[in-house]
Formats: C-alpha cells, structure tokens, sequence
C-alpha cells in the first residue's frame, strides 16, 4: 500500500473517531458565533496580523464586520501559517466560501455565514461536525451561577485570580462569595474551601497557567502570606516572595481538597506574559525554564493520588515533560498549547511521545477555541497531522494499521476520559 493511501486509509478511520476538548474558552449561554470577528480575528490570526504589519489601531474598531473588512489587505502575509489554514477550512467546510478572502469577496462571506448561523445549535454542531463528546469550560472562581448542560460540558476552574493574581477588588469577591472575612492564611484557607465545595460537582478540572519564573513550594512561610494579604487589602503591591509564598499555598490548599475527588489539576506552562510590546491582544512569548519543571517533581510526589495533565507551548521543554510523564504515573501531557500550535511541531511531539511514553500517557486535542466554529477548525488540523504521523509510522513498520487506529482513539478520546474520570453517556 502507498503511503499516499496509507495516510488516507488512517485520516479517513479519525475523521469519525470522538473528542474530547479538554481546555476551551466557550461560553454556554452564546454558543455561537456573535459575528465574523469573533472568528477571522480569532486571537492567534490577529497576533500574527499584527506583527506581520497591521496597525493595531484596527483592533479597536467598534464595528465588528468594518474591523474585518480592514484587516483583509493583511491576510495575504499570513496565508503561509497552520492558523490561516484551519480558518480557510472553517471558511470552505462550514459556510461553502471557496473564493480567496479579501475586501472584494467580503460581501459574500457574510451572506454565507448569516445563512450558516441561522439554524444553527452550539452542541448539535460540536457533536455532529467536530464529534465532540465533552466540552471543558473555563471557570473563574466568580462564575458561581454560570449554568451550562452538565451532560456535555463540565468546568475547569482556573485559580490565577485566587493565588498569583489576586487582587483588592478580587480579594473582596472571595469574601463576599464565600462568606469569609479574610485577614490571614487561615482565613484564606477556609474562604478556599468554601470555593472549592461550591464548585466541585461543576468540576473535572483545577487549572493555573504558570509563568515561567514562578514556583511552586512546599515550604511558603505562612506568616508572609499574612502580610501579603494585609498589603492587598491596604491597597500595596505585594513583594514577589510573598507572591511566591501565596501561590504555593493556594495551590497545595486546592491539591488537599482535590485528593478525595475526581477532579484533575491542569497546568500550562512556559508562556511568559504580559510581555513589553509583543504583539496584541496576546502579548506574551514562550520562555523554558528548566528550574521551574524540577521544582515541580515534588508537588507531583506529594500529591501522587491527583492526576496532573500538563500543557506545554514550549517545543523544548517538551522532551523534558515527556522525562517527567514517563516517571510519575500521575502525570500526563496534553495537546499542542499556543505557540505549538505548527505542524512541524505537532509531527515531532507526536512522534517523541508515541515513542517515549505509554500511549495512555497523553491527550492529542484541545482547541483552546472561543466558538463553536473555532474547535472544528482546531480539530481538523490535529486528526490530519496525526494521521500523517501515524501513517509515517506505519510506512517505516514501527506501527501497523490496527495499532495506529487504537492509538489514535486513545489520544483523541479514551485517555482524556480516564485522566480526567469523565461520565459519559
């Protein structure tokens, strides 16, 4: 069989094989597409426009179709990116455009997404078109009474705005949601607590983005974090250690209350933001920091009864993160996070981890999407970048058929339910 038809054979099987999306930006209550914006300027174009010469002033037209139409002279400098590929396959597949995208067939584009958005259903699309099984959805610990359908989607809760990132004004909604007056580490402990079991049956996930500098600990001095949160609430910024000493111990609080649970701690890694004049809206670079993922080991070690699932945009640190996962059976890799996000790198991660590690160590997809459309775009190019590894493997006899089939339903859809304990039905 030719390689040609192996990689059909393979891409065919994955096209109908389940997902699931295990980090998304979704909203449940406007599960569609607002307007073009939302998704020509999706944020990983708009970066990539920007830096490639568009004045960042057509960021902040209020108008959303004028904000596009002002944008297309730019998109023939990024017609070469994986990006502008899965959008040219939102634009071909979902709404039937097949014309080159510019301010001559803009007019065009629109009537076929308005008549792609009049019928349409956030979760039947996600279920038919992308074959989507579970959804996960960004929580912020603010987001008490978000309601959403507990049967296809489930919660993440990000902590960024309980720990690192806590500010007066945050402090004073943890309070009031929790009904815990705070003045000390105990007092955030139990205000912690509170979260926690409001939120738990939301939940298959706790998740924080680190930036590379930052620490975890096992030894945060209790007494600094006191200060710390007498300095936030006087209105001071705090100092770093003491920011260090606060994360550290909101996440070992999270890690205590999560080791009689089902609920998996998500990490991402190696983004460093906000970044001085980086390109807008994401502002942010990729930075290793071999420290960071040592300092880590412990915490894994300590909490070896939690699943840690840990997303890297760092093509270096991936070998590393692999070390890692092959050590600690708690540990898993997932996806291809950000500034990742390139067939090359999707090839050689994919490659590395079927070859370093079991293959119910790791998960292949998430879209990190903001709508609907997004994730579909996300997924195709995930199931055709696997299935050209895969069929590689197979033409070189590493794999054959059968096993690269199995392989793939365990990255797509089997490893995340059993990572992340999911009831699906």
């Amino acid at each position: 069989m030719s390689q040609e038809n192996v990689f059909r054979k393979i891409y065919n099987e994955l096209i109908d094989i389940p997902v699931v999306d295990i980090h998304t930006h979704l909203n449940p209550l406007q599960l569609k597409s607002n307007n073009l914006s939302e998704i020509v300027l999706y944020h990983y174009i708009t970066t990539e426009l920007v830096t490639s010469g568009m004045p960042q002033e057509i960021l902040n037209i209020k108008d959303p179709n004028e904000r596009v139409k002002r944008s297309l002279p730019f998109l023939k400098n990024i017609k070469n990116t994986s990006t502008f590929w899965a959008l040219k396959r939102i634009l071909s597949n979902l709404f039937n455009f097949e014309e080159e995208l510019n301010e001559n067939s803009f007019n065009v584009l629109k009537e076929k997404f308005q008549n792609f958005e009049k019928n349409f259903n956030g979760i039947n699309f996600l279920k038919e078109r992308v074959k989507v099984r579970k959804a996960f959805l960004t929580l912020q610990f603010t987001d008490m009474n978000t309601i959403f359908d507990s049967s296809f989607f489930t919660g993440s809760l990000r902590i960024e705005k309980l720990s690192k990132d806590i500010s007066l004004d945050d402090l004073r909604k943890l309070e009031e949601i929790s009904s815990v007056e705070i003045k000390s580490v105990r007092d955030l402990g139990e205000a912690i607590n509170e979260i926690f079991e409001k939120f738990e049956k939301k939940l298959s996930s706790v998740a924080i983005s680190l930036n590379p500098s930052e620490l975890i600990l096992d030894d945060y001095k209790e007494n600094r974090i006191d200060e710390a949160i007498n300095e936030i609430k006087t209105g001071k910024q705090i100092k770093p250690e003491e920011k260090v000493y606060l994360l550290s111990f909101v996440v070992n609080e999270f890690l205590k209350l999560m080791k009689d649970s089902k609920v998996t701690f998500q990490l991402m890694l190696s983004v460093e933001r906000p970044v001085v004049g980086a390109s807008p809206p994401d502002y942010a670079i990729v930075v290793n920091e071999p420290k960071q993922l040592l300092s880590l080991c412990p915490l894994f070690y300590k909490y070896r009864d939690i699943n840690f699932d840990v997303i890297s945009a760092s093509r270096i640190q991936s070998h590393e993160l692999n070390v890692v996962a092959k050590n600690y059976p708690n540990v898993f890799v997932s996806g291809f996070w950000w500034y990742s996000y390139y067939p090359s790198i999707m090839n050689e991660k994919i490659a590395e981890r079927l070859q370093m590690l079991p293959m119910n160590k790791w998960c292949a997809f998430f879209s990190d999407a903001y709508v609907p459309e997004w994730c579909f775009g996300k997924s195709q190019l995930i199931k055709y970048q696997l299935s050209l590894t895969l069929s590689n493997l197979v033409e070189q006899n590493y794999l054959n058929m059968e096993l690269a089939i199995e392989v793939a339903k365990k990255l797509l859809y089997e490893n995340a339910v059993n990572i992340y304990h999911l009831d699906i039905t």
